[in-house]
């Protein structure tokens, strides 16, 4: 994504305090074990737990492409997700082709930068924790059977 948000002067930032991408995977699984929610004797899947996405791309397309680029492979955690646009149009029957389409629908008003990955992951868990106080059933939108061959869950989803 070099390029896209060079107009907020991020560009820079994350190229000069990058961690490389194998060092970030060790110390969230470090975060995920000491949280119980991973472990290699759970087979390597979340307990409890998994990915929120607004959209399949994060961790359908992107995920995998860093994985191949780095020469590792694909932690088994990745391989389901929930997306949150296809559980929001299964529950309130109404199509919302992002984030700021939900915010805006669901009166939750934005914190943050849109499109700043700590800013982007608090408001998505605003959308999730609306949903679910609306009595959304929140369940995987998606599975990876092998690494070309993605499962949609939802027969009503955004394509």
């Amino acid at each position: 994504i070099e390029g896209k948000y060079g107009k907020l002067g991020v560009d820079c930032v994350w190229h000069d305090t990058a961690i490389p991408f194998e060092e970030v995977i060790q110390q969230f699984e470090v975060w995920l074990t000491q949280h119980r929610l991973w472990g290699k004797e759970l087979g390597g899947h979340l307990n409890r737990a998994a990915f929120v996405t607004c959209g399949n791309w994060d961790v359908k397309t992107k995920i995998p492409q860093q994985c191949n680029v780095s020469k590792m492979e694909l932690p088994s955690y990745f391989t389901e997700w929930i997306n949150l646009k296809d559980v929001y149009l299964n529950f309130y029957k109404r199509r919302a082709t992002g984030m700021m389409t939900m915010m805006r629908e669901l009166q939750i008003p934005l914190l943050g930068s849109h499109h700043l990955g700590i800013d982007d992951a608090k408001n998505i868990t605003r959308v999730l924790q609306r949903m679910l106080a609306d009595g959304a059933r929140i369940q995987i939108t998606a599975r990876r059977n092998s690494p070309e061959n993605v499962e949609f869950l939802f027969k009503n989803r955004i394509r």
